[in-house]
């Protein structure tokens, strides 16, 4: 057990570390997030529009400008997460296959890569809501907060699984750029204001965009709804692990060619005259 607890802080000290490093997250968290929702408020329109909240059953009239802020900080916060666990789990692939090949366990690695998304969660979450928040009160903040870390974790899934299956940087910032550009547009009432197409709950950002949506501009009861998104954050965990396993076995070929080339000593020995021997 403290072996593997050891494993667990190192691999998770070695993956925040790597975060940190990474100066271009860095810099979409401290200003693509307040850029993109300040120009959104400076540039659209003020009108009420109205739209439903299928996964309530509850129809809003709200502010456009509003309501394209929260769609537009959940497309921020889901782009930044899926891209900065992407690039930890890609830059880190050889690394770890080294490291299994040597012993290291599986289990702490992924699971480092895991809290370090919950953190990660938590640091972006706290963020935008406070952003949020100085452009206008939402009627729920603490609901709002659960739907942008639901959206955060299930995007940050994607980003690890995509870290073991792709295999080149560029394919993985386009996957998640156009998951996310898609994904919004569709959850947007401004785009679609219906929403009332039966594979949009399929989507990771149903759950989240809907709640954030309702605990932006009303009173109901929304925490649920956000949590449609953590079957996406599970089930991506779950691959990411599969994923991880398959690139990592090996088939015990040291231990083999070992006890090959023994038995051929052994063989050569005994095929030696007696006193050669």
């Amino acid at each position: 057990m403290k072996h593997q607890w050891t494993a667990f802080t190192v691999a998770l000290g070695f993956t925040l570390t790597g975060h940190l490093r990474n100066r271009l997250a860095m810099t979409m968290i401290a200003f693509f997030i307040p850029t993109w929702i300040y120009l959104v408020r400076a540039t659209a329109l003020n009108e009420d529009i109205a739209f439903s909240i299928s996964a309530l059953g509850v129809d809003v009239t709200a502010s456009m400008n509003r309501s394209i802020q929260v769609c537009s900080a959940l497309h921020a916060v889901t782009v930044i997460a899926g891209f900065m666990m992407f690039m930890a789990t890609f830059s880190a692939r050889d690394m770890d296959l080294r490291l299994v090949l040597a012993g290291y366990p599986r289990l702490q690695l992924l699971a480092a890569k895991i809290v370090a998304l919950l953190a990660i969660t938590a640091l972006l979450t706290g963020y935008t809501l406070g952003l949020l928040w100085l452009s206008w009160p939402q009627t729920q903040p603490g609901a709002v907060a659960a739907a942008l870390a639901a959206a955060v974790l299930a995007y940050g899934g994607l980003g690890i699984m995509a870290g073991y299956l792709l295999r080149g940087a560029l394919e993985g910032f386009f996957v998640v750029v156009m998951a996310t550009l898609i994904d919004v547009g569709m959850q947007s009432p401004v785009s679609n204001p219906a929403g009332d197409q039966a594979w949009l709950s399929a989507l990771p950002l149903y759950g989240p965009a809907q709640a954030a949506l309702a605990a932006s501009f009303t009173h109901a009861a929304s925490l649920t709804t956000a949590a449609l998104a953590l079957p996406w954050f599970v089930a991506t965990s779950l691959l990411a692990l599969l994923i991880f396993c398959v690139r990592t076995r090996h088939y015990g070929r040291p231990a083999t060619t070992s006890a090959r080339g023994n038995q051929r000593l052994r063989a050569g020995a005994d095929s030696l005259p007696q006193d050669v021997v």
